[in-house]
């Protein structure tokens, strides 16, 4: 066979020469490959076709993911290795190579890893604590380690919240939402100023039943003030009998002031001089 060197000095035509020197005969004849039994037409083809027959005899191929094949022939070697914290490979006899997963295992961030795990089925782990990202998860907390607040940027629904030490309850009871303080006496505080909706404001009492105490507002065109004063006392209504007791009514409490309309009856001496004055409920 010919050998044919061109230099980094040779001209085209140069090339073109000592290429056209070489003969068919420099590379071998093609149908030479039928007699040893080969259906290539090339020497590309011949290498390819005699590595299959090689490794159908004496060897196996060994394919991934991507269908990248790489043959394993008769005298070589399969080596597996396992990174660390990523994957164990144990080779035994006769012939077995086990590959299993580490207590604790690590995705790398490498130019073939994009940092996903996407899990099928249920996850069961085993330990008490275990943190993903800056959650962490021990028993029944679940707490943020690089603060103090979790977020969620989506509805959250639970069968009932409570604070930390358990004094404020929200829940639901017979079909009604609920606000519920745990303490002895009952006692919620505000620190803000409630603004309710809806004009009625009701009160069950003591006893859930079907009677409860309601009171209305009426819709407010201006900005009103009721003043309740500070002192105990019963509000009377218009619907209050009897209610008026005689503790209310100090000495002179009712004067002409608090009549609607007054008629006065005087009581002269004989000089005319008014000696007293009787105040009366006009018609």
């Amino acid at each position: 066979m010919a050998f044919t060197t061109i230099q980094t000095t040779d001209t085209l035509e140069q090339m073109r020469v000592k290429l056209n020197t070489m003969s068919q005969t420099d590379f071998g004849d093609p149908a030479d490959l039928t007699s040893a039994g080969l259906s290539a037409t090339s020497v590309i083809g011949a290498v390819v076709e005699l590595n299959s027959i090689v490794t159908a005899a004496a060897g196996w191929v060994i394919e991934d993911s991507s269908s990248s094949i790489q043959a394993i022939g008769s005298g070589q070697t399969l080596k597996v290795f396992g990174a660390s914290n990523q994957i164990n490979a144990v080779v035994s006899n006769p012939d077995t190579l086990t590959i299993s997963l580490p207590n604790d295992v690590t995705i790398a961030n490498d130019l073939n890893v994009t940092n996903d795990l996407t899990v099928t089925n249920n996850v069961t782990a085993n330990g008490s604590t275990h943190t993903l990202g800056t959650i962490e998860i021990s028993g029944n907390t679940i707490r943020s380690v690089d603060s103090g607040m979790i977020t969620i940027n989506d509805t959250f629904r639970a069968t009932q919240f409570e604070t930390s030490t358990g004094l404020l309850e929200i829940d639901e009871i017979s079909g009604f939402g609920r606000i519920r303080s745990t303490r002895s006496d009952n006692v919620m505080v505000f620190t803000a100023i409630p603004s309710f909706q809806f004009s009625d404001l009701i009160f069950e009492g003591a006893t859930p039943d079907e009677n409860e105490t309601t009171i209305t507002i009426t819709d407010p065109t201006a900005d009103n003030t009721i003043t309740v004063p500070d002192e105990s006392g019963t509000i009377i209504t218009t619907g209050s009998i009897d209610a008026v007791s005689e503790t209310m009514m100090a000495n002179d409490a009712i004067g002409e002031a608090e009549l609607k309309s007054v008629v006065n009856l005087q009581i002269l001496d004989s000089s005319g001089v008014v000696l007293k004055s009787i105040y009366g409920a006009g018609a």
